[in-house]
């Protein structure tokens, strides 16, 4: 159990880090070390008696679960191979399927077998190299005057250290890739101003296809119409021009019934945030009014009055809101 404690563990502290470490230690004795007999005679030549039957079926069970971990193993490291760079979910995948003590030996064995030795070599030690990572991540000290990207390139550059090169981008390339795509995003912003809609738009299209697997796999199609939507309306106070482009973005990005979805959406968002809105104007309308007459009226008449206006307000505010839904 010790090595798959330790993923547990590791698991548990790299929610609380940056990353997640694994640790692999010394194997285990294979089950083949115990294994009974399959003869039907005993060393003195007397049949098997029902124990030792019920101890070789046993044991053929526990065999043929290994054959299937083993397998089990072998698959999830094939998938990672033809998608790399989240060590995370491969370390998380591991410890739900393969909660047995003997699974280090079994992980071991199949990176021993695997047909591609070197990629085999470098996860291996990738997974033997996490736990320094993590102490030294716990570790560092980064001043807060640092940009998020400056921190980023710090961790980077730690990753390359204790890791090495092939392993930080074996482990990380996902997470480095949608970092990479929001510091470029980021920047995007800022020099979007003194750029025409058009060339904001243009650049963003060439961003999502230089990071087509973060746009694709973490913005999604939303999270992308919504980085043009916020590109295309800087500078635009016009309500009328902004519903246009508005519009026209959501025909580009979407299909007319999705689009009408998401248009119906944003219109209920809007209609309760301008509530909330309403609601906190009324509210400071209200203590503004009933605090000048606090010193005029008994304590009890004062709340009373207070409570009544309030619900009266709730109630008006809410009634705003549902007409112009209607």
């Amino acid at each position: 159990m010790k090595h798959f404690g330790l993923i547990a563990l590791v698991l548990s502290l790299l929610v609380i880090g940056v990353g997640i470490w694994l640790g692999i230690g010394p194997s285990y004795a294979t089950s083949d070390q115990t294994q009974t007999s399959s003869s039907s005679l005993t060393k003195t030549g007397q049949p098997m008696g029902s124990q030792d039957k019920f101890a070789a079926a046993n044991n053929d069970e526990s065999k043929m679960q290994q054959q299937q971990q083993q397998e089990s193993i072998k698959q999830m490291i094939q998938f990672f191979q033809k998608n790399p760079g989240n060590i995370t979910q491969l370390l998380t995948q591991l410890q739900q399927n393969c909660p047995d003590a003997n699974c280090q030996a079994l992980l071991k064995q199949v990176l021993a077998e695997y047909p591609d030795q070197q990629f085999a070599q470098t996860l291996e030690q990738l997974i033997e190299r996490l736990p320094l990572y993590e102490k030294e991540m716990q570790a560092k000290i980064m001043s807060t005057q640092m940009t998020p990207q400056q921190r980023y390139q710090e961790i980077w550059k730690l990753r390359e250290q204790t890791l090495g090169q092939k392993e930080a981008q074996l482990g990380f390339g996902e997470e480095k890739e949608f970092a990479s795509y929001q510091f470029a995003y980021g920047e995007l912003l800022n020099r979007a101003p003194q750029m025409t809609q058009q060339q904001r738009l243009s650049e963003l299209a060439q961003l999502q296809q230089q990071y087509k697997n973060s746009s694709k796999n973490i913005d999604g199609q939303n999270g992308s119409y919504d980085k043009a939507l916020k590109l295309a309306l800087i500078g635009i106070t016009d309500p009328v021009q902004q519903q246009k482009i508005t519009q026209q973005l959501l025909s580009s990005y979407f299909s007319p019934k999705e689009a009408a979805q998401l248009a119906a959406r944003e219109q209920q968002v809007a209609q309760q945030q301008q509530q909330v809105a309403s609601y906190q104007s009324e509210l400071a309308t209200l203590n503004q009014e009933m605090n000048q007459r606090k010193q005029s009226l008994p304590e009890s008449t004062w709340q009373q009055q207070y409570q009544l206006r309030l619900a009266a307000a709730i109630s008006t505010t809410a009634g705003t809101t549902t007409t112009k839904a209607l």
